[in-house]
């Protein structure tokens, strides 16, 4: 415990030496504080702390999604976009209109859930049933959204609601195909066959 990295070492041993040092508050007179013994797995957790559990979880972290549009669905839920309402207040642009519908602000209360262009995509692409594919489309039309507003905002092409509702449900169409189905009850996959989704 008394070892430290000499000045020439990587930035990588330095910090793994610095975790060390944080473990070490964990022991008291050479006895680890948890009652369960030490494990790397609980020394993570002592050392990333409790978090709260967070509404929006089970909707983007969802295996259902693809990959990109979990990161997306996870950024959306922190808020970070840069839709226009921000771009406007950090002085980048000098006025905010939705990119899509023309009409209100583009903020991502509006983009997502009041923008008629997006609920008109939301309304074609949904299907209702099991919990795990609705989570997924979430992300999957947040997702597609998104891409359609970069695109309209970077190269002036926006595409029928329609289209890109259709593209959505092919996404989510061949995502359910490359999963592993072995885990599914009798009743999800006659679901998934009556929506033509798989």
């Amino acid at each position: 415990m008394d070892y430290s990295p000499s000045p020439n070492s990587s930035w990588v041993w330095k910090r793994i030496c610095g975790v060390k040092h944080e473990i070490a508050h964990g022991y008291t007179d050479g006895i680890w504080h948890q009652q369960e013994g030490f494990s790397s797995a609980r020394c993570y957790d002592w050392l990333k702390g409790q978090a709260p559990k967070v509404q929006w979880e089970k909707v983007v972290w969802t295996g259902w999604s693809l990959p990109k549009h979990n990161f997306l669905g996870w950024l959306w839920a922190h808020g970070p976009l840069q839709t226009k309402c921000k771009l406007l207040n950090y002085g980048v642009i000098d006025e905010d209109t939705c990119q899509l519908c023309g009409m209100g602000s583009e903020s991502q209360e509006h983009l997502f859930f009041d923008c008629p262009y997006s609920r008109q995509v939301i309304q074609q692409a949904w299907v209702y049933g099991a919990k795990g594919v609705q989570y997924a489309m979430v992300t999957n039309a947040v997702y597609g959204i998104w891409q359609q507003r970069n695109t309209c905002r970077h190269e002036m092409v926006l595409v029928h609601p329609e289209w890109l509702a259709k593209r959505i449900l092919n996404d989510m169409k061949a995502r359910i195909r490359e999963r592993d189905k072995s885990h599914l009850s009798m009743f999800d996959v006659e679901w998934l066959e009556s929506k033509n989704l798989m």
